[in-house]
């Protein structure tokens, strides 16, 4: 996966997440939502031939989108391992 910032600033970040679909936009987006400072979070599909997606964060400006993206990331990470570890459990 590459990643490239389109635009930045202090509450506002637009990147592209090149091979990329509706799973991570939808994960990242519901994930970023959770967070207090984070205002809107979306993403679009760039075109449905070539993949990739676009993702938009906005904040309250008292967290950058670049924090709140890497909070969502690290939230995503413990997740899947929680379930991770409760599948193991499960399935053995």
């Amino acid at each position: 996966m590459s990643v490239k910032i389109i635009k930045e600033d202090d509450c506002r970040l637009e990147l592209e997440l090149k091979d990329e679909d509706h799973t991570m936009g939808n994960l990242l987006r519901t994930t970023l939502l959770l967070d207090k400072h984070v205002k809107q979070a979306g993403y679009q599909i760039i075109h449905p031939l070539t993949g990739g997606i676009k993702l938009v964060v906005y904040t309250d400006g008292e967290e950058k989108p670049r924090e709140a993206i890497l909070k969502a990331l690290a939230k995503i990470e413990e997740d899947a391992k929680e379930l991770k570890g409760r599948l193991n459990g499960l399935l053995k």
